[in-house]
């Protein structure tokens, strides 16, 4: 009986250790896999409607998981709102520059005061930076006027200049598509720039065109003591609903077709000195932009030499002790792929 005992409960061990480092893998794979922007979440479920949303810019980072507004309608979907404003005439309440949340959408029409809500704000540069973004757009409305702002842009300029506060959106004006109901003269009109404005990018004249035309939010003025401003200069303070979103190209993070079926397989498993491991369903350009990240049985993670080459890595055992580990392939975004290493 002791000799059973003896050889059955190391199996026994094993199993349990097995499906302990299973649990845990599951639950870092699952972690790492939270989506960064509505980009990532459209992409993934298509039928996804517009709401509110969980998402992890940054994913290990210092940044938390954070709610998000998403429209994932308009022109494709996928956008992540960034700035909402929704502002009462006659006031002039402070802007709230939100360091680790983003703004949700409460009411969409005119003649509303949230400046004490959650709705109120936009995301400082560093928050935008980690979204991860090359598209931006600009919608727009005010009681002084029954133009409506609502055009998407490219502008290489003006996504480095919201995500760094430097620089200006000097080229916006003839670098933008009109959505279905836009009738503003901004951004066609604009004549003027202003640079470096640091966090309030997106609120300090970033479309201007001189006494004319503007998209300003709050401050102060020699010549208009107030400004919230859609398109126009009115000198008053009428009341305003600014918001602007961005949105992802899929082609620049994880989430591209290419890397969601991607597959690796390792040999040999067990591993001795050494194992490669191969990909499978990867385009080379995305490829390049994954590493590998292998993690023991208590879900350490552990640095064996690992070499890139074409379409595959090579793993060194190194100092790596027997036992089970996960290997995983990443990208900035999360894990794309696994699978269990066994060093014997």
């Amino acid at each position: 009986m002791k000799t059973t005992k003896t050889h059955a409960f190391p199996g026994f061990a094993l199993v349990i250790l097995t499906i302990l480092v299973l649990m845990q893998f599951n639950s870092c794979s699952l972690q790492a896999q939270t989506l960064r922007n509505c980009s990532e979440i459209h992409f993934v479920n298509p039928s996804a409607p517009s709401g509110v949303y969980v998402i992890d810019p940054d994913g290990t980072g210092p940044l938390p998981s954070m709610d998000c507004q998403c429209d994932m309608t308009t022109d494709g979907g996928g956008w992540t709102l960034v700035l909402n404003y929704n502002h009462l005439e006659n006031t002039d309440p402070a802007l709230t520059v939100f360091t680790v949340s983003l703004p949700l959408q409460g009411l969409t029409t005119l003649g509303n005061d949230e400046s004490t809500s959650i709705y109120w704000g936009h995301a400082d540069t560093a928050l935008m930076r980690a979204l991860y973004f090359d598209e931006v757009r600009f919608y727009g409305i005010s009681a002084g006027h029954d133009r409506v702002m609502n055009f998407t842009t490219t502008h290489t300029g003006t996504v480095s200049y919201f995500k760094t506060g430097i620089g200006s959106t000097e080229g916006i004006s003839s670098n933008f598509t009109p959505l279905a109901t836009h009738t503003t003269f901004l951004p066609a009109a604009i004549n003027m720039s202003i640079t470096d404005r640091g966090n309030y990018a997106m609120t300090d004249y970033p479309l201007w065109k001189g006494s004319t035309y503007h998209w300003y939010l709050g401050g102060t003025d020699p010549a208009c003591k107030r400004r919230w401003e859609v398109d126009d200069y009115p000198c008053n303070t009428p009341s305003t609903f600014h918001q602007v979103w961005v949105r992802q190209n899929n082609s620049l993070g994880l989430h591209s077709r290419q890397l969601k079926n991607a597959e690796i397989k390792l040999s040999p498993n067990p591993t001795g000195e050494s194992a490669e491991l191969t990909l499978t369903n990867i385009a080379p350009d995305k490829f390049i932009k994954t590493q590998v990240q292998i993690y023991n049985s208590i879900g350490i993670r552990v640095y064996p030499v690992v070499t890139r080459n074409s379409g595959s890595f090579t793993i060194l055992k190194g100092s790596l002790e027997k036992g089970v580990y996960i290997c995983q392939l990443v990208t900035e975004s999360g894990v794309v792929a696994s699978t269990k290493m066994i060093i014997k």
